[in-house]
């Protein structure tokens, strides 16, 4: 009878703490956005540069963004641009002379001096 009741003790104990645990996930409490949401603007702003200059940096290494501006334009990456899927090859059209096919950001880049073609000579528009 000792042993029957401490298992249903057991049972009632793991019910309870499944509970609070199902309980506190739906409240979020173990949720993953608590520390986006306890971050200020400014911080939010670091955190989201970094990764989107971390994400055009693996870009660059598979060969699939050739910005012809240093930093790299952010636009044809998020897909503001002709360029699809985080990819840009503006430095592929200045070396073609395609200088309409460049992005305002890189143009804007060029005009300030940013520019580092593979083919310097075409850096001026």
């Amino acid at each position: 009878m000792v042993i029957k009741m401490k298992k249903i003790w057991l049972v009632w104990v793991l019910i309870v703490v499944l509970m609070i645990f199902i309980f506190a996930k739906g409240f979020g409490v173990f949720d993953s956005n608590i520390t986006f949401q306890k971050e200020d603007f400014e911080q939010k702003r670091v955190r989201v540069l970094n990764e989107l200059s971390l994400a055009i940096e693996e870009a660059k290494a598979q060969g699939k963004y050739k910005c012809c501006i240093e930093p790299p334009c952010t636009m044809c990456y998020l897909g503001n641009w002709i360029w699809k899927d985080g990819s840009c090859y503006c430095d592929d059209m200045i070396i073609k002379g395609e200088f309409d096919k460049v992005c305002p950001e890189c143009k804007r880049g060029i005009e300030e001096g940013k520019c580092k073609s593979t083919d310097e000579t075409r850096c001026k528009t």
